[in-house]
């Protein structure tokens, strides 16, 4: 056990490396560790004088972005980054080669520089572990948040972390320009995505997520030029990326049935909200759809020149996914989503264990989960909170609905009851 900075200390040759890197000017945890140092110092300073031989928690060579301490927001901002550069840096000449380093991340903090572009301790992040001649390789989205922690309750806090794998990226690496870089990243995303999609991830967690294999691709050349024959700065390309994520996404509609189809596209343009027949019968003959069939198959309502995608609270108790003979992608979710938040985990799973035993297999799970997936972003891009807050909940909640679905139902137990026996004459 050793207390020393992290750009100061040696590491030796062949060290295995993991780390939760400090997050930029979030937290500044050697000011909270105080509150519990003093005590810890009077209880152990005994076992462990070297570690509690300070009054307070050493705070001068902390790696966060502190104005207080680095002369204003500028120099703040030149410590964090010269401070994680040097220490991946440092990594790479004496990590072992067999074995990755892996970096776990969860971030949020964001701001907006002059062109636009955000600039986040997650970018410097990024940018100090390529500059530092890293590449990223892998990364896996893991479940290691408690929703109700103090600092989730009333955000959108992330519901997950991402853990970077990196390797030292070969100096023989190539440099690429612009539409090089795009084209690999249209290439390489879309399996990327649907592995996110269908894995246990929030969807308020996939934007974050789905910069891992786009960073994986900008990482893995020595330098991607720009039309003016600049390097791309890591904030373009996370730019770039999530271009390529909507048009990877957007593009995946095509999966969906046309009742679905129909469905996503009047909703990006209304919500739940009221609109014109016309309109809705413009959007139902591009995706050869009657609305009136809708209207029958409960999707929506149209009254009096007016159309209405039916809500999730609002749809008929009723419905029977075995004798619905027009069941989509879009009924099969909402239906789920209704059962979920009136009744909860085990009858949604029994819903779904239902729509599974259809013989003529309509409900496929994958897609109605990627539905939600897609959704939450149409929602959260309009900021239709209570909507986005039931895709998510529903894809949070997916595992555990799936488990429900496939266990086996437990026996009726019935209880033998007596004959009548009618006294007959047969003499």
């Amino acid at each position: 056990m050793m207390q020393a900075s992290a750009t100061q200390v040696e590491f030796s040759a062949g060290s295995l490396i993991s780390t939760d890197p400090p997050y930029y000017d979030n937290v500044g945890y050697s000011d909270l560790s105080d509150f519990f140092y003093v005590w810890l110092r009077r209880s152990l300073r005994d076992v462990h004088p070297d570690l509690l031989a300070t009054m307070l928690v050493p705070k001068a060579d902390e790696m966060v972005a502190n104005p207080y301490r680095h002369d204003g927001k500028d120099g703040a901002k030149r410590f964090f980054e010269d401070g994680f550069r040097s220490v991946f840096t440092k990594a790479r000449e004496s990590s072992a080669l067999d074995y990755p380093v892996t970096v776990w991340y969860a971030y949020k903090q964001a701001e907006t520089n002059e062109d636009g572009l955000k600039s986040t301790g997650w970018q410097t992040l990024l940018d100090a572990m390529i500059r530092a001649g890293w590449q990223i390789t892998a990364t896996w989205p893991v479940r290691s948040e408690r929703g109700s922690r103090r600092i989730s309750i009333g955000t959108n806090a992330l519901a997950s972390s991402v853990v970077l794998a990196l390797r030292a990226r070969p100096r023989s690496a190539a440099t690429v320009d612009r539409r090089g870089f795009i084209a690999a990243l249209q290439n390489d995303l879309p399996a990327a995505l649907k592995a996110l999609v269908h894995g246990q991830i929030a969807a308020v967690d996939l934007d974050q997520a789905a910069l891992g294999p786009g960073i994986a691709v900008f990482s893995r050349f020595s330098t991607v030029l720009e039309a003016d024959g600049s390097p791309m700065t890591v904030g373009s390309a996370i730019a770039r990326i999530g271009e390529v994520v909507d048009q990877v996404l957007n593009e995946q509609e095509g999966d969906f049935d046309a009742t679905t189809r129909f469905a996503i596209a009047w909703y990006r343009q209304r919500g739940y909200g009221v609109g014109p027949y016309g309109e809705a019968e413009q959007l139902a003959q591009g995706r050869n759809v009657v609305v009136q069939a809708l209207d029958r198959d409960g999707v929506l309502t149209s009254r009096a020149g007016k159309v209405q995608l039916i809500k999730p609270a609002e749809l008929s108790a009723d419905y029977d996914v075995l004798t619905d003979l027009h069941i989509s992608s879009w009924e099969a979710l909402h239906h789920l989503i209704k059962i979920l938040e009136g009744a909860g985990i085990a009858p949604a799973g029994e819903f779904l264990r239902a729509a599974l035993s259809r013989d003529d297999n309509a409900v496929d799970v994958d897609l109605v989960k990627e539905l939600a997936h897609l959704l939450f972003r149409v929602a959260e891009g309009n900021r239709w909170t209570k909507d986005a807050l039931s895709f998510n909940t529903l894809v949070t909640s997916w595992q555990e609905i799936l488990d429900a679905a496939r266990a086996v139902p437990a026996p009726t137990t019935s209880r033998q009851g007596s004959f009548d026996f009618e006294e007959v004459d047969v003499s």
